[in-house]
C-alpha cells in the first residue's frame, strides 16, 4: 500500500510539473507576441501623431514582404491587408512566437495620402473585431498569424513558401464564425474581423488600434499648435498697437462655415472669413488727398507742415488679424513719425502719420488677414480641424475689455483660479453614451448644439467656468489654454 501511495504522490507531481511547464511555456509564448504586439502599436502610435503631412494617417500594408509600406495606387493603398511595415516605422523585423511576422490591416479612412478625405475627431474607423473581446470603429488591426494549421473549410494545411504562397493572406490569417481575417472586406460600411478561442483551425491573435489611442493626442497637437498662433499673433498686436486682443468668437450655427466673429461672443466657432479688412477712413490735414478708402491700401501725398495723416480701420476684432505692419512712405519729410493705436470703445485701429516740414508720399496696408491655422501647419486646414474646435475669449481680453484678469471682467477658470485669457477646445470623437447622444451626422446639423460637441460644465461656458477631466465614455473634451 505505502507503494501504491508512494508512486500516486510521484505521478500527481508529475502532472502538477507538467501543467506548470505547460503553462510556463504558453506564459513565454504569450510574452514573445505581446512585445512585438506592444512595439508595432508604440510605433504605429507614434507614426500618426507625429506626421508632419496628414496626422492622425497610418502608412499602406506591405504586401510583398519587404518590410516596406507599398506605394499608392492613385490615392489608395493596394491593399489594406498586408504585413506589418515595419522598416517603413523604423522598427526591428518583429516576430511572433512562432517566428512569423505581424500582420496588418487598416482602415482606408486614415490612409496617409494628402488627397484622401479629412481626418479629425469625426472621422471614423471603419474596422471591427468580432467574437472575443469585440471593437468596433478600429483605424488599424494587428494580427499575429501563429504556426501553420488547416483553416475551416480548407483542404490541405496552409502553405508558407516563398515565393509562391508566402504572400497570400489565407496561408497565414484563419476564419471563424463566419468572419475570415484573410479577406478585406467592405459589409455595410464595415471591414469585419474575428477573435476567436484558439483551435485546431484557428490561432490568429489580435490587437485593434482604436481612435482613442491616436486621436486624443492628435487632438492635443491641434489645440496647442493653433493656440500658439493666437498667443503670437496677440503678442504682436500689443507690440505694434499698444495692447493685445483676442477677436471675438463666431457664435454656435455651421461649424463648415462659421464667418466672421460677433461682438460680446464669449464662446463659439473659430471666426473664419475671405473677406479681408479695409480702410474705412482716411484724412489728410492741409495739403494733399488719400486714395484706397474702402480697399486693403492707402495712397497718400501730402505736402505737411505740422500736419498729419489720419486714418480708420474698424470691426478689427470680427477675424484674425496680423498685426499692422510700418507704412512705406516716400519723399522728404522733417522729422516724421507714425503709430497705430487701438480705440477699444470704438473697436477700431487708428493709424496716424505726421511730419513737420515735408513732401511726403505714403502708403498704408490694412493687416492682413490670417488664417486661423499656423502657415506652417497647413494639415490643420486641409482636415478641417477647426469644425471640432471651440474657442473661448475671457471678457477682460476681448478688444473692450481692460486687458487684464481684474474687476468686472473675470478671466476663466479650468478646475482653479479665473486666470486664463483664452482657451481652444478640442471637442474629440462623438461619445454615443453622453445625454443627448453624441452622433457624426448630428454635428452636421445647423445651427449647431454646444452638446453635440462639448461634455459636463464645457456645455455651459458663460459663466467662464470650464472643465478638464480624465477621459471617459461621457467626456472626452481636451482644452488648451492660449495664455497665460
Amino acid at each position: 500500500m505505502m507503494l501504491f501511495a508512494a508512486i500516486a504522490v510521484l505521478i500527481a507531481a508529475s502532472l502538477v510539473l507538467r501543467a506548470v511547464n505547460a503553462a510556463s511555456w504558453r506564459s513565454d509564448r504569450h510574452r514573445v507576441t505581446n512585445e512585438a504586439f506592444a512595439k508595432a502599436k508604440e510605433a504605429l502610435v507614434a507614426r500618426a501623431v507625429m506626421d508632419d503631412n496628414r496626422p492622425g494617417s497610418l502608412p499602406c500594408p506591405d504586401t510583398d514582404n519587404d518590410g516596406a509600406a507599398q506605394l499608392f495606387a492613385g490615392n489608395q493603398c493596394p491593399s489594406y491587408l498586408g504585413r506589418l511595415p515595419w522598416r517603413t516605422l523604423d522598427l526591428p523585423d518583429l516576430r511572433d512566437a512562432d517566428g512569423e511576422r505581424l500582420w496588418y490591416a487598416l482602415s482606408r479612412t486614415h490612409r496617409d495620402h494628402g488627397a484622401a478625405e479629412p481626418i479629425n475627431s469625426d472621422t471614423i474607423g471603419e474596422l471591427a473585431v468580432n467574437g472575443a473581446a469585440p471593437s468596433t470603429q478600429a483605424l488599424a488591426i494587428l494580427l499575429s498569424p501563429g504556426a501553420a494549421l488547416q483553416r475551416a473549410g480548407a483542404a490541405s494545411t496552409q502553405l508558407r513558401d516563398c515565393p509562391a504562397n508566402c504572400n497570400a493572406a489565407s496561408n497565414y490569417l484563419d476564419s471563424a464564425g463566419g468572419f475570415d481575417n484573410a479577406v478585406w472586406s467592405v459589409v455595410g460600411g464595415v471591414v469585419n474581423f474575428v477573435s476567436a478561442p484558439q483551435s485546431d483551425s484557428f490561432n490568429d491573435r489580435l490587437v485593434p488600434i482604436l481612435p482613442d489611442d491616436i486621436m486624443p493626442l492628435v487632438e492635443k497637437r491641434a489645440a496647442r499648435e493653433i493656440a500658439l498662433a493666437m498667443k503670437s499673433r496677440y503678442e504682436a498686436w500689443q507690440s505694434a498697437a499698444g495692447r493685445g486682443f483676442y477677436p471675438w468668437p463666431a457664435p454656435f450655427n455651421d461649424p463648415a462655415n462659421p464667418g466672421i466673429g460677433v461682438s460680446g461672443t464669449l464662446h463659439g466657432h473659430l471666426p473664419m472669413t475671405t473677406t479681408p479688412a479695409v480702410w474705412t477712413f482716411a484724412n489728410v490735414a492741409g495739403l494733399g488727398s488719400c486714395n484706397g478708402v474702402g480697399t486693403t491700401t492707402l495712397t497718400c501725398s501730402a505736402v505737411l507742415l505740422l500736419g498729419n495723416v489720419t486714418a480708420r480701420l474698424d470691426n478689427v476684432a470680427t477675424r484674425f488679424l496680423e498685426a499692422p505692419t510700418p507704412p512705406q512712405s516716400g519723399g522728404l519729410a522733417l522729422a516724421s513719425n507714425y503709430s497705430y493705436t487701438l480705440n477699444t470703445g470704438a473697436q477700431r485701429m487708428d493709424f496716424q502719420y505726421s511730419a513737420l516740414l515735408g513732401i511726403s508720399s505714403i502708403t498704408i496696408e490694412a493687416p492682413v488677414l490670417a488664417s486661423w491655422a499656423p502657415a506652417g501647419s497647413p494639415w490643420l486646414v486641409n482636415n478641417q480641424w477647426n469644425r471640432v474646435a471651440t474657442y473661448a475669449i475671457s471678457q477682460g481680453h476681448a478688444i473692450t475689455g481692460p486687458g487684464a484678469c481684474t474687476g468686472p471682467s473675470p478671466c476663466i477658470s479650468i478646475g482653479g483660479p479665473a486666470d486664463k485669457e483664452a482657451i481652444v477646445m478640442m471637442a474629440g470623437r462623438p461619445l454615443p453614451a453622453t445625454l443627448p447622444t453624441q452622433t457624426v451626422a448630428d454635428r452636421a446639423v445647423v445651427p449647431a448644439q454646444v452638446a453635440q460637441y462639448l461634455e459636463a460644465a464645457n456645455t455651459t461656458p458663460a459663466d467662464m467656468a470650464l472643465e478638464r477631466n480624465l477621459r471617459t465614455t461621457v467626456f472626452n473634451d481636451q482644452p488648451v489654454v492660449v495664455r497665460p
